[in-house]
């Protein structure tokens, strides 16, 4: 694995956690879009590289958990660069 490889692929995990476990409203937003920013990325890194099956079932089911959650707090739209 490359450097920057493992470099998102702890940056993902780190910024979801951040999300999950922000509980000030007003801070939220933005993390869940940093969240879900780091998995897309990293999930579209791994589409050309061979990646951990596993890795690959996490991020799906974060991206669902960041939506989820965004939903719950009723986020319509997150905004994703």
């Amino acid at each position: 694995m490359q450097v920057s490889q493992a470099r998102n692929h702890y940056a993902w995990q780190q910024a979801y956690q951040d999300a999950l476990f922000e509980f000030d409203r007003t801070r939220l937003r933005p993390k869940l879009e940093e969240a879900l920013k780091a998995v897309q990325d990293r999930l579209f890194e791994v589409r050309f590289h061979p990646a951990d099956r596993s890795e690959v079932m996490r991020l799906q089911d974060a991206k669902h958990k960041i939506m989820l959650l965004a939903k719950l707090e009723g986020m319509q739209t997150l905004n994703v660069r």
